[in-house]
């Protein structure tokens, strides 16, 4: 029950907003995404407001907070007398149907873990200990890591306060509101869908394929990629509100709608931001140039929709001048180009895994119809801001055409589903509604529609039923039981050597339980977390680096291994058999070394001067 209570009071504030400045008469399910969307921007936005202030949050001060936003929610609806009919009731019970079925599919994705998986994950939990721990966003990571936080924080803050509201445990609430938020990655393509093509079907047909048919977004999964998944919950309502601006009476509203949305994606994902940025300057070049023959009215409109997006930029702008004092990474355009034809042609460059993140089969296929959907909508100029860019974002998943940095090409790539789904549906749409006519029969199109996703969703089962690439999974029921030991068993400020891969861009990653050990121990490891590399301590960024290179390769207790032994003050040893360089079979013997815990392959040893 406190679970269900923590998911109720998270979208109060998205309510509230509803029952002032929404649309009674908009599509339940399009209302729906959009309370989901702007409570997330809110809570996102309070939180940088305490940031900025300094303060933090009691639990008291929470309740607080919720039972003022519940006050404006009651009175927003009796102010408004707001009252259901049977059809606006009716529509809601399908999309809690559509929403509950796609939340239990996404759940049993999940089953078969025990943490938040991969690499990524570590960091993220550790993030959100801290935001826990200090009641709000924190300025560093320490006493856990001396790294400042300057990480776009949205799925951090909101599953802190979503942990604190239902009493689970980091993980699991993780695990859970990760996946429910990837669910409502569909509902957001549907609210988006009816925007762009102002029908349910189409709509309906583009949100049933990313909840059921498409690789991505629930692969995202087995990569941890929460604070990605958080960022695309929003990017389609953004854009939604967007494409109804030139048109939307309420004007003010609207406004302040996209400004909450897009300042909930820049807070969310930079990544996101950058497809919302690119998303805004076409719909201006496009609207002004399809009405140039009404300039004046088309720059008035212009000035709407560019008017939410910079507001939203000013609202998120606090932590975003934070991110632009700390970060180092470069960031530009770089080209791409091959040297030779025949990089293309043999598939060069990169194509091989990009084309792998576009598979499996049935998503190959996928693009087909998703590809002639837009090639005819941007003849008929049906939706042209979204085609332009859905051709761009195309174009810049190649590895052959340009990037814009610090982003690769496999990042555009794994977000390719939001463009073949929608282009996908329409033309099935379409296809369904030519036949109806020429058969004169109404239900044809509905029919052709549903067997359309029907067939792609069976088509593609046996991958989507088991998600998970066991090699990104580090976590095993003997590395819960081992981390359990260690907090048990350990002092507070235990230093833990662990084996160690390289992650990328320099920055190496533990290969086993032993990486969990600061997020969920607080003990202290050789690398302690991938997150060291966001650190604008080039000194301590190498130390770790150096220490994380040496460690990869140490097989047994030599002069290397007890000279990094000393340098990075261990004095505990964790390693799982069968994976690192370093196992039991390397320290036999080894004086100094002794076996203090092992149980089902996970060994810890204590290292004695």
């Amino acid at each position: 029950m406190s679970v269900v209570l923590a998911f109720l009071a998270l979208l109060l504030p998205g309510l509230a907003w509803w029952t002032w400045l929404g649309k009674r008469e908009q599509d339940p399910l399009v209302s729906l995404a959009h309370i989901i969307g702007v409570s997330v921007s809110i809570i996102l936005l309070i939180a940088e407001f305490v940031f900025i202030i300094g303060g933090s949050f009691s639990g008291l001060g929470i309740a607080i907070l919720f039972l003022i936003i519940m006050g404006l929610a009651l009175w927003g609806f009796l102010r408004r007398d707001v009252r259901f009919g049977r059809k606006y009731r009716l529509q809601l019970l399908i999309g809690m149907v559509f929403l509950g079925l796609a939340v239990t599919w996404r759940l049993y994705q999940a089953r078969e873990l025990l943490l938040p998986n991969w690499v990524d994950s570590q960091h993220h939990y550790l993030i959100i200990r801290a935001i826990l721990e200090k009641g709000g966003l924190p300025g560093d990571l320490s006493p856990y890591l001396p790294v400042p936080l300057y990480y776009h924080y949205g799925f951090h803050a909101l599953t802190a306060l979503f942990t604190a509201l239902s009493g689970l445990e980091i993980g699991a609430a993780m695990l859970l509101l990760g996946q429910v938020l990837n669910a409502v990655i569909g509902l957001s393509v549907y609210a988006l869908g009816k925007s762009l093509w102002k029908d349910w079907r189409p709509a309906i047909a583009a949100a049933l394929l990313v909840s059921f048919a498409t690789r991505m977004p629930a692969y995202y999964l087995s990569w941890g990629r929460y604070t990605l998944t958080t960022g695309l919950v929003l990017l389609p309502l953004a854009i939604g509100a967007a494409l109804g601006l030139p048109e939307k009476t309420q004007k003010r509203n609207s406004i302040m709608a996209l400004a909450l949305l897009t300042a909930g994606v820049l807070l969310s994902h930079y990544f996101a931001g950058l497809l919302l940025a690119l998303f805004l300057i076409l719909l201006t070049i496009t609207h002004l140039i399809l009405n140039r023959h009404q300039l004046r009215s088309a720059l008035g409109s212009t000035f709407w929709m560019s008017g939410g997006g910079i507001l939203g930029l000013v609202l998120a702008a606090p932590w975003l001048l934070r991110v632009w004092r700390y970060a180092s990474t470069s960031s530009g355009v770089q080209s791409r180009l091959p040297d030779t034809l025949d990089t293309i042609l043999n598939g060069g460059g990169g194509w091989d895994y990009i084309w792998q993140l576009l598979g499996p089969a049935s998503n190959h296929w996928l693009l087909l119809p998703a590809g002639v959907g837009l090639l005819i909508a941007l003849i008929r100029r049906i939706g042209v801001s979204f085609g332009l860019w859905s051709f761009v974002l195309a174009a810049l998943a190649l590895p052959w055409t340009v990037a814009l940095r610090p982003f690769r090409p496999d990042h555009f790539a794994i977000i390719l589903f939001l463009l073949v789904s929608l282009w996908a549906g329409w033309l099935f749409w379409k296809i369904g509604d030519l036949a109806g006519s020429r058969l004169k029969q109404r239900w044809v199109p509905l029919v052709l529609l549903s067997l359309f996703v029907a067939g792609w969703t069976a088509w593609g089962y046996s991958f989507s039923s088991d998600l998970i690439n066991p090699v990104t999974v580090l976590v095993t029921e003997a590395d819960l039981d081992a981390l359990a030991w260690v907090e048990a068993n350990t002092p507070q400020d235990a230093r833990f050597y662990i084996n160690t891969a390289h992650w990328q861009d320099g920055v190496y990653r533990g290969v086993d339980g032993g990486g969990w050990l600061l997020p969920l121990t607080g003990r202290w490891a050789l690398v302690p977390t991938v997150f060291y590399g966001f650190s604008p301590d080039m000194e301590l960024r190498e130390q770790l680096r150096g220490w994380g290179e040496e460690a990869g390769d140490i097989t047994t207790c030599s002069a290397e291994f007890w000279a990094l032994v000393e340098e990075a003050e261990v004095g505990w040893i964790y390693i799982r058999e069968g994976v690192g360089s370093l196992g039991p079979e390397g320290l036999a013997g080894c004086v100094g070394v002794r076996e203090v815990y092992g149980k089902d392959g996970v060994r810890i040893f204590k290292i004695f001067d």
